[in-house]
């Protein structure tokens, strides 16, 4: 339940042993790859100097960056090809590899196949094309042209006029009506088709420029017709369904041929696949190393509890050197660590932000806290039930949603005891703690309660930060470190003591407190400065730093204020639930009928699990991220991102 503990490993060996190694250790240990020409020109890529490594640390003088093999483009390309051909999907190519083939001899099998079925599959695709032009074309106009007598040789050898076939749209149509009598033509309407209506237009071919300008204004979309079709439109769709059959048929035949080539190669295929997709998987990753004339160079972030697992690993290669570096991680990458509870929660931790490397894992209080607050706000043990099977549903899909759905139908289980409630009924069992409806002023007090000791815990979490981060500004005098921490208790004691009507602090005592609080938090540079022996004491043009602070504490107050008023959110929404239901039971009552009565509360139900229950989820996420995480999180680090090898 914790940020995992990371060294930064830098590894030497031979050039030949380059792709092995890397295979090795990403097949078996989780590591962050970074590039290592970086390193070495950081001069961070460093290792013992002793009589072996003399020859390394020189031949790392001409180190460069790796460079792809000539064939990758070309491997890459066919594989593609195949694919396509084959129509194989990457998820069919999970094959176990333990020796990769040459990458020459992939290509030489590639075309090889390439070159049998390649004429078949083009084939089958023009075939394919010329269909599609003939069913989604010619076939349809002809078709709407059927009932149209004229031959189209008679058309066309009309000598004073000439006739377009198109499409008008709507807009098109109604402005022909509109204008009919100033176009000096004649428009033919023939039929429909999927993009309009099909007409033919006949005009004097000494209007041919002036009817193309009106017909462009119209939006009409010439249909050409090719020399070859003549005779009467029926004449010519009859023709053109003649020559679709033949192209189905030949299709059909090539198709034969083409599964039988497949059949023959597929598993071949696959291998084949598998392997090419592994090679440029692997030169991918090798862009991260670094080469010399004789060695490699490799740099990554690996866990600590990772290290002896990769020195055994190591073992048997002849003069590799790994050296581990814990005093560099100041810019680790962040890999959570958490148990199967809390697992799921980190899902909502990363949709604020990564921890930095030096900062506590949020998961596990967020995991706690967000199930309370759900459970407070959703609290029914029937349809936490079901919130819980819709978990175990949707886990088969999503693994982190499905496991985040049980945790929270568990807690609205475990509340709706405490509540007495079962979809929506108060009569089923008994509350063992209270009944939110029956008790409002109390629901809003214990809202208010949970949410002083959150933010107690926020503000410490906050603190603990900052001293992680070095930070004594804000953690010693910061409006969330001790300062604010202070001042936040302090008015809770004055403020809480004045409401019940008790005299928890003396008033003197509570303002002084509070002065000097807001005196350091309006000070907190120079102060902190002092504390660490810096100087100068301001970093900043003076005036305009304290003219800010000034103003910081309105935001501070308001934030106290606010952050403490919106858990009162929390018993609100336990309330709503349960006057939902009984708004739903009164409609039922009133419908006057059993059977009614049960839809509606059925109907009810639903929409409580539906709508209320995405709100409270929403509003739980609300809290955590404004009210809690504001005060002790950041989230500005960078996921450990670990090399995964994909079969």
């Amino acid at each position: 339940m914790s940020v995992e503990k990371m060294t930064l490993l830098n590894i030497v060996g031979k050039a030949e042993d380059a792709e092995n190694v890397l295979k090795d250790i990403v097949t078996n240990v989780e590591v962050n790859l970074i590039p290592a020409i970086h390193q070495i020109e950081s001069n961070n890529f460093t290792f013992d100097v002793t009589n072996e490594n003399i020859d390394k640390i020189i031949d790392m003088n001409y180190a460069g960056s790796y460079k792809k093999e000539s064939l990758s483009d070309d491997l890459r390309n066919k594989s593609e090809a195949i694919k396509r051909i084959f129509d194989i999907k990457d998820n069919e190519l999970n094959i176990k590899i333990d020796t990769l083939f040459a990458k020459e001899d992939i290509l030489k099998e590639f075309d090889n196949i390439i070159g049998e079925i390649h004429d078949t599959n083009e084939k089958i695709n023009t075939l394919k094309k010329e269909l599609e032009h003939l069913e989604g074309y010619y076939s349809n106009i002809f078709r709407e042209l059927k009932n149209f007598s004229i031959s189209l040789s008679d058309l066309r050898s009309m000598e004073y006029f000439e006739f377009k076939v198109g499409i008008l749209s709507k807009e098109g149509r109604q402005k022909v009506k509109k204008n009919y009598e100033n176009i000096l033509g004649i428009f033919l309407h023939t039929g429909s088709s999927q993009e309009g209506e099909v007409y033919i237009v006949m005009y004097p071919k000494e209007m041919n420029i002036e009817m193309t300008r009106i017909l462009r204004s119209l939006g009409f979309k010439e249909i050409p017709i090719p020399e070859e079709y003549s005779g009467t439109p029926g004449e010519i769709s009859e023709r053109i369904d003649i020559k679709r059959n033949s192209i189905l048929a030949e299709i059909a035949e090539n198709e034969k041929i083409e599964d039988k080539i497949k059949s023959k190669y597929t598993d071949r295929v696959k291998e084949l696949l598998a392997h090419a997709n592994m090679i440029l998987k692997m030169e991918d990753i090798q862009e991260n190393l670094a080469f010399s004339k004789k060695y490699f160079y490799l740099s990554a972030w690996i866990a600590e509890s990772d290290r002896d697992k990769l020195t055994s690993l190591l073992k048997k290669y002849d003069g590799i050197v790994a050296v581990f570096k814990k005093d560099e991680i100041s810019n680790a990458p962040t890999k959570l660590k958490n148990n199967w509870l809390f697992k799921p929660f980190e899902m909502l931790v990363k949709m604020y932000g990564t921890p930095s490397y030096n900062e506590l894992d949020p998961t596990p209080f967020l995991s706690l806290s967000y199930m309370f607050l759900f459970g407070m706000m959703f609290g029914d043990l029937g349809q936490g039930f079901v919130i819980l099977l819709a978990g175990l549903l949707v886990g088969k899909k999503s693994k982190t949603f499905g496991g985040l759905l049980t945790r929270l139908g568990a807690s609205s289980m475990v509340f709706g005891t405490l509540y007495g409630a079962v979809f929506g009924f108060e009569t089923i069992i008994p509350a063992l703690l209270i009944r939110p409806f029956e008790n409002i002023n109390t629901m809003l007090l214990i809202a208010i309660g949970v949410g002083v000791t959150l933010l107690i815990i926020s503000y410490i979490l906050g603190i603990i930060n900052a001293f992680k981060r070095k930070d004594v500004e804000e953690a010693i005098f910061g409006n969330k470190g001790i300062a604010g921490f202070v001042l936040f208790i302090d008015l809770l004691l004055l403020v809480g003591g004045m409401m019940l009507g008790l005299n928890i602090m003396p008033m003197p005592v509570g303002i002084a407190i509070a002065v000097l609080t807001l005196l350091s938090i309006i000070f907190k540079m120079p102060l902190a400065n002092l504390v660490e022996k810096k100087r100068p004491l301001h970093h900043e043009e003076i005036s305009g730093y304290y003219i800010e602070g000034v103003f910081s504490l309105l935001e501070t107050f308001l934030s106290m204020l606010s952050g403490t008023v919106s858990f009162i959110r929390v018993g609100a929404f336990a309330l709503t639930h349960v006057g939902l239901f009984i708004a739903f039971e009164t409609i039922g009552e009133m419908i006057g009928s059993a059977a009614g009565n049960a839809v509606v509360l059925i109907i009810g139900n639903l929409l409580i699990l539906g709508l209320e229950g995405l709100i409270v989820f929403i509003q739980g996420l609300r809290l955590q991220y404004y009210e809690l995480f504001s005060r002790y999180y950041k989230g500005d680090g960078k996921a450990f991102e670990p090399v995964k090898l994909e079969y």
